[in-house]
């Protein structure tokens, strides 16, 4: 089952976004409006307070006031009541709103937003309303103005449905138009697509054009050049070791097959038989062990290889291998000396036939009648073990640990150039490192292991 599409999901969240942008501004906007709204009511409320303070103040008599009031107000909604205890009540109010109890402010008093008081009628429209206390002649006058915001209402509820018309419009063009825009921003993408789909053997050293892709995907195209270039090292490698490997495995079949070919060119006694058989023999065993090399190796490089861990003393693990190989030592009259403490943390079986293939390495190439001196130093959290002998420098030292690469100096002599490869593998299974220095005047080979 296939995810949506990046067109899909882009267009989703731009338009969410989008509706989100509108909401929040929609939202904003008529905040900012209503306080405005409410604002201008309010000093529309107090200036008119203020006029009819001052009529009273000049010596108006508060039977006048609905003639001024008149004059000033939108009786729609504006609300007039003056209540006296020693004259008639007046009362000019068309709204239907019944004005709350509220405590009346001396007319001495200038009026303000102090005084306001608010609330909510029955059908939710909002209102306000300021009362002073004046004297006539007869005695205590209550005067009160009020506003309903029915007109503030009306004008906020136009504005919503308005704005949420013009959000539904934003939005829907916006998933009209981002597929449109999406598409044509990713046409760099199909373009790498295109390139990646073409890419061939022979065309893995061809970058892709950088300077012809957005500065977004700039991470994507260095990506992919870096990835082209380590297929084209792995290839170059592969084929190097297909055309090495072919090389090492036809020597010996010819060998076999020439030998077979000459035993039964014409009759030969029992014995001469034996002795073919005992090559062919050899042979094969060379075979045998060039194969498990390989599969070892190409095991090792995908870590499919299950380590068995243990602790064990380095003196005993070394001098286990030195005794074994003193007899060939001997030949070239060669002595292999010990320096060696502490424990290591690591499989056994593979250390040892790491060691043993660095040894044989030192016998084989070191020079006769030498000292061959196998040391370890420990570092903090790792443990060099390293085999020494004299030499001069070796040419090429990058190449040393490469499969089936042997340097001019032993490219006539037995082996099949897989023996340091081995020691190198065998290092990076333990998380660890092999390597090579010359130093005076000695050839060293060491493997570096993490310790427990």
């Amino acid at each position: 089952m296939y995810s949506p599409s990046l067109t899909l999901r882009l267009t989703a969240i731009f338009t969410l976004i989008m509706a989100l942008a509108c909401g929040g501004i929609s939202l904003i906007l008529y905040n900012a409006l209503r306080s405005e709204l409410v604002w201008r009511d309010d000093q529309t409320l107090i200036n008119r307070a203020a006029q009819l303070r001052q009529l009273l103040e000049d010596g108006a008599h508060p039977a006048s006031l609905p003639l001024y009031f008149n004059r000033m107000v939108d009786i729609r909604q504006d609300i007039l009541s003056i209540r006296s205890p020693h004259e008639q009540n007046v009362s000019i109010n068309h709204t239907g709103v019944t004005l709350p109890e509220m405590s009346p402010t001396p007319v001495s008093t200038p009026p303000g937003e102090q005084q306001l008081h608010r609330w909510v009628n029955a059908d939710q429209t909002e209102a306000s309303a300021l009362s002073l206390q004046a004297r006539s002649q007869e005695g205590p006058v209550t005067i009160t103005l009020a506003r309903v915001a029915r007109e503030r209402a009306m004008m906020l509820e136009q504005y919503r449905q308005k704005s949420i018309l013009v959000s539904l419009a934003a939005i829907l063009l916006c998933a009209a138009v981002s597929p449109l825009l999406i598409r044509r921003g990713l046409r760099a993408i199909g373009r790498l697509s295109q390139i990646m789909a073409e890419t061939g053997s022979d065309r893995l050293t061809h970058t892709v054009p950088l300077q012809a892709i957005p500065k977004e995907l700039l991470p994507l195209g260095e990506a992919l050049n870096a990835m082209r270039q380590r297929l084209s090292t792995d290839f170059i490698r592969l084929t190097q070791f297909a055309d090495d490997l072919a090389h090492e495995i036809r020597t010996p079949i010819n060998v076999l097959l020439g030998q077979n070919q000459v035993a039964l060119g014409h009759a030969r006694s029992t014995e001469e038989y034996e002795a073919l058989l005992e090559g062919n023999i050899e042979e094969l065993e060379g075979l045998s062990r060039l194969t498990e090399n390989i599969l070892f190796l190409a095991r090792a490089t995908h870590h499919n290889i299950k380590l068995n861990k243990e602790t064990f003393l380095l003196h005993d693990a070394l001098e286990t291998i030195i005794d074994f190989l003193e007899p060939l030592a001997e030949e070239r009259e060669m002595v292999i000396t010990l320096h060696a403490d502490g424990s290591l943390t690591a499989d056994k079986m593979l250390f040892q036939r790491a060691m043993t293939n660095l040894l044989i390495n030192a016998i084989r190439y070191a020079p006769d009648k030498g000292t061959i001196t196998v040391s370890t130093l420990h570092r903090g959290e790792a443990t060099d073990i390293e085999v020494a002998n004299a030499g001069d420098p070796l040419a090429e030292p990058e190449k040393l640990f490469e499969r089936f690469w042997r340097g001019d100096n032993v490219r006539h002599t037995a082996g099949s150039g897989l023996g340091l490869s081995l020691v190198s593998a065998i290092a990076a299974l333990h998380g660890g490192s092999a390597y090579y220095r010359h130093e005076d005047g000695k050839t060293i080979f060491g493997v570096r292991l993490g310790r427990l």
